[in-house]
């Protein structure tokens, strides 16, 4: 893909991304599946990350064909491109304790995913209530890492006496 991509393909980048979250979350799930607080936690994950990119299917479905042809902003753009470059397998791979996983969240969570769906939401969600519901959403779905974990589970020493299964 050239550095000059598309509303279209900034999109479809985003939508993977969202995916593949889905999917790192799904698989936390199972490594901490022992412990049915942390699945719970890891598969709630899994279900908001699918429901970012059903948001942003929704929202592009609204988009013209001369929209969705437009250039798409390059610092935004290089930075799905980034998302996508992501070692998913080798950071699962290193997966090892609690404490892995969450800061595997964190990463996730705080990096540019949120930028890339941020500037989505601004520049094409239909209108401002639309938008600020979506930000709200966001900023809870950030906030849950350090708010919603598990709270026997909050402490960092506590995270890495929990070893993953493989």
């Amino acid at each position: 893909m050239s550095n000059a991509a598309t509303i279209d393909e900034l999109f479809d980048m985003a939508i993977k991304a969202e995916e593949t979250a889905e999917a790192v979350y799904r698989r936390l799930e199972a490594k901490f599946a022992p412990h049915p607080d942390v699945g719970r936690f890891w598969r709630n994950y899994a279900v908001a990350e699918a429901g970012h990119a059903l948001w942003l299917e929704r929202i592009r479905e609204t988009l013209s064909p001369e929209q969705l042809a437009a250039p798409a902003d390059t610092q935004v753009a290089a930075a799905a491109q980034r998302l996508l470059r992501f070692p998913v397998e080798r950071a699962l791979q290193e997966v090892k304790t609690l404490e892995d996983a969450y800061q595997l969240a964190n990463e996730l969570e705080s990096g540019e995913t949120n930028v890339v769906f941020d500037f989505l939401i601004a520049h094409f969600a239909s209108d401002a209530q639309a938008q600020s519901l979506m930000r709200s959403q966001l900023r809870d779905h950030v906030a849950k890492i350090s708010t919603g974990f598990p709270a026997r589970f909050r402490s960092s020493a506590s995270r890495l006496s929990v070893k993953a299964t493989e």
